[in-house]
């Protein structure tokens, strides 16, 4: 006769094991990516100016991430810098995402449109940035899906000489004025227009965890500014500084984990820890923090971040707030807000900055919408669906 008993037993134990297995090879994965992030931080000498709650905007940090989660949506938002001296520093921020059809798209993922502008308070350096982003996407398992994507950009720098007196230099990342240069610079154009190009990679790889429930691991790398500039603000064709001062390449990496928790019958919620890396030749910046959600109400969340600016060292505390406003039954909308306060800083570089944004989506690819609480461990009704269904949908 067969033992039942023992064959239950054994089946049980195969089931342990492998999905131990699938936890440790998540959890190499996961080291192994922060710790090459980090080995690139090291070697390369952050960066363009982004909004400081990077999960809302990953789109506008990566052109692979464009029509990744099969959403449709507009974004808005506004981020302002207060300087220690009497100076404002503020940024405006656009895009639309449109995820393409599944059948017949030849593998496309995605098309994002930007528009961004950053100015100083007495508009003495202004840049607009101009760009479409476009994406193809490839399923390498059932459980794991990466996109490539390209982003052609325009910038338009300008900068009013007439703010410029003796001692001045300029700084064209922050638009500062630093009173160090002894030289009056001598400026051949106020406007300057750039063509640039900008490429990354993005992926998700799902996995289980306990009681059904479903966590992802999300992963991306990007380089900007890949064409060097031939436009100069102090010269013809520009020397070889002063290109690298208007725009130098900036590689980012991004990642992050989302681990599904249940409070009840119908509260589901995810804690998503996240690491973001920027290095732009002597700029770097480290941010990493944490978030938990829930699916109705928002989330909140800390973060610290750390740049490093030739000699000067910058340590800034981060707090996130979002609210999540339901639409229709395909459609929402979200609001985020990040508040940052220094905590350590070098000289004048020290700064109070808020961040704001509104972020409008609708489903409009919804195989691939398996959002992360759709997969929610305690939810009965989704749980019967994941089963039925046995399979991942992307």
């Amino acid at each position: 006769m067969i033992n039942l008993k023992g064959v239950v037993k054994k089946l049980n134990l195969s089931r342990f094991i492998i999905h131990e297995k699938l936890m440790c090879v998540g959890i190499r994965l996961i080291i192994s990516v922060t710790f090459l992030l980090l080995v690139v931080s090291v070697r390369l000498q952050a960066q363009d100016t982004k909004v400081s709650h990077p999960f809302m905007w990953k789109s506008f940090n990566n052109p692979a991430y464009s029509g990744f989660d099969g959403l449709a949506g507009v974004n808005i938002g506004m981020q302002r810098s207060y300087w220690s001296k009497p100076l404002d520093f503020r940024s405006y921020f656009v895009s639309a995402d449109y995820a393409f059809q599944e059948k017949r798209t030849f593998g496309l993922g995605g098309l994002s449109l930007f528009y961004q502008r950053d100015q100083e308070s007495s508009v003495m350096y202004v840049t607009q940035l101009f760009a479409a982003a476009l994406s193809a996407r490839v399923k390498l398992s059932r459980s794991t899906v990466l996109q490539v994507g390209l982003q052609p950009s325009l910038y338009c720098k300008s900068v009013d000489p007439s703010k410029l007196t003796l001692g001045d230099q300029f700084d064209p990342f922050y638009g500062q004025i630093l009173d160090i240069s002894p030289e009056l610079m001598s400026f051949y154009a106020d406007k300057v227009t750039i063509f640039d190009m900008a490429a990354g990679i993005y992926g998700q790889t799902d996995f289980n965890v306990a009681w059904h429930g479903v966590a992802s691991l999300e992963y991306g790398f990007s380089v900007y500014h890949i064409i060097e500039s031939t436009q100069s603000f102090l010269s013809e064709h520009g020397s070889a500084s002063s290109e690298e001062n208007l725009l130098n390449r900036r590689y980012s990496g991004y990642v992050s984990y989302a681990h599904p928790f249940a409070l009840g019958n119908q509260i589901n919620t995810v804690l998503s820890p996240y690491v973001m890396i920027d290095v732009q030749s002597v700029m770097r910046n480290l941010q990493f923090g944490v978030c938990w959600e829930e699916e109705r109400f928002g989330l909140i969340g800390l973060g610290v971040r750390g740049d490093q600016f030739e000699g000067l060292q910058v340590g800034t505390l981060l707090v996130h707030l979002g609210v999540n406003i339901p639409g229709g039954r395909d459609s929402g909308w979200k609001i985020g807000y990040t508040c940052e306060v220094p905590t350590h800083q070098g000289t004048m570089y020290q700064n109070t900055s808020h961040s704001l944004s509104l972020h409008w989506y609708y489903r409009i690819v919804p195989k691939r919408c398996i959002q992360r609480f759709d997969n929610s461990p305690n939810n009965s009704k989704r749980a019967r669906m994941k089963r039925k269904n046995k399979a991942f949908h992307f």
